[in-house]
Parts: C-alpha cells; structure tokens; sequence
C-alpha cells in the first residue's frame, strides 16, 4: 500500500513546474520520479503547451511519464496520443473569422496534431514567443485558405494586451452551434478548445484509467487555466508566484517556479 496521500500528480508547466528561464532540475526530477513510480504514483504533466514542446522538455523521461497538452485537447499515454478533442474545420474558420473581425489587434497561432500556422503579418514579440513553443510553426499570408479540412485543429492562441476570454467565449458561442471554451494562460496568451475542453476533465480521464479518486490526485498550477485541475484536486497546490483568483481557489500554497516549489513539495511528501 502506498505511504503517500494521494496516487497521481498533476503540474502545469510554465510559471509551475519551470522556472522563468525554462528550465527545471533534471536531477532532482529524476530522483522525485523514481521515488514516486516506486510509491505506486503517477507523474502527468498538463500544460497549455503543444506536444512537440513538451516531448522536447521531457527528453529522457518520457517513458515515465503522461502528458495532457494543448490544455487538454490532446492526451498521451506512452508517448502515444490516447486521445483528441479536436474543432471541426467549420468552427475553426468562424473562429478565424471571428477573431479577424472582432479582434484584430491580436496576433494568432492555429494549432494542430501535425501543424501550427500563424501570419506572416504577427507582432514580433508574439513571433519570438512562438518560436520557441512552436518551432516548426508554419507562416503564411491567409490563415483560412492554409487550414483545409485534413488539418486536426485542437486550439487557437491570441496575444492580448488585456483578457478578454470570457467575453470572446460569450459572444462567439451566442451565434454558433458548436461551443468553444476560451482560458487565460496569464502570460498576455488566450487559449481556445473546444467547449467542456480543460485541464480538470483530461485529468478525470486519467484518474479513471489510473483507478484514483480525485481524493488521491495533488495538483500544481500558477494560472486560471489550471482553475479545473486544483478544483478537482484533494490536494491543490497553487505557485507563491501564482494569480490571486488562483489563490483563492487552492487549498495550500508552494514555493515559487523559481524556487523549484513543485519539486519541494513533492521532496516533502516524498521524504517523510
């Protein structure tokens, strides 16, 4: 029987799990995984990032670990996809169309399984960001005569000055038959997915494979896009660099990224 109190953890990634300079302590990591596959546990990293990013940051542990990416449009077991929510092409045009229409200011990726197209027309600052989330991103003059329907769209990302998530999901989905669901990720980005699309329910999907109860599950995270996963969490962690509103949602708080907080945590427990 496991000594530890829960049987699955749970991190998100930027501004959680790496510290500014995007890097975190491999050895460390590697003595902390060790201890917990041992324990009976389950290490699952969910992010807002796409799944090549992520194969590469976990270079040499992706064997034991699972991924959620794209803030749960995409899950992966083994380093296999195990399971998409995916916009149809229809609302990935309206979406696109949408947006040019309503917010034109912001700079957009559209993310897919294989590809990921921005403008060639983006901000500078939005196109350095992406170089290094998306490094095979494709530019191109007109995103809606690039995207065809063979592409499998699992979200769009916009540059904000000031969040307008809610207002974007409210008005877009009063028109349209096919939902989305839109997340701050807190670093002037905006994710939408598909509606009922979020970190909390890809969880749940591991945690029924896993046979764990959300009693069982410790979560970590910094930013409103990891609201579902400490709410389901009987053990919710969020960052001492966190959002406030975050805050309020966590039961416990962790050391900042920069302090490797996640890693301390999961030490504390690990070493009792």
């Amino acid at each position: 029987m496991s000594k530890l109190p829960f049987k699955v953890v749970a991190v998100d990634m930027d501004g959680t799990f790496m510290r500014d300079d995007q890097t975190f302590d491999h050895k460390r990591f590697d003595r902390v995984l060790t201890k917990l596959r041992a324990d009976g546990g389950h290490f699952i990293v969910s992010s807002g990032r796409p799944y090549p990013r992520l194969r590469r940051d976990f270079t040499g542990f992706l064997d034991r670990i699972d991924m959620i990416a794209d803030n749960g449009s995409l899950l992966i077991q083994d380093e296999q996809i195990i399971s998409t929510h995916l916009l149809t092409h229809r609302a990935t045009l309206d979406l696109i169309r949408f947006i040019q229409e309503h917010y034109p200011e912001s700079s957009m990726i559209v993310t897919g399984v294989e590809d990921s197209y921005t403008t060639v027309d983006a901000s500078p600052n939005f196109k350095q960001t992406m170089n290094f989330y998306y490094p095979d991103r494709v530019e191109v003059s007109d995103l809606i005569a690039a995207i065809s329907p063979h592409n499998r769209i699992t979200k769009i990302t916009l540059s904000y000055r000031k969040d307008f998530s809610k207002e974007l999901e409210q008005e877009f989905n009063k028109h349209h038959a096919e939902k989305i669901h839109c997340t701050s990720s807190g670093f002037g980005l905006l994710d939408i997915v598909p509606y009922s699309v979020n970190k909390g329910s890809a969880i749940e999907y591991f945690l029924r494979y896993f046979d764990a109860k959300p009693s069982k599950l410790i979560a970590f995270g910094d930013g409103m896009n990891d609201k579902e996963m400490l709410e389901l969490a009987g053990y919710s962690y969020a960052m001492a660099n966190g959002e406030p509103e975050l805050k309020k949602v966590a039961k416990y708080e962790a050391p900042s990224n920069n302090d490797d907080g996640v890693l301390q945590i999961l030490d504390s427990y690990l070493n009792k």
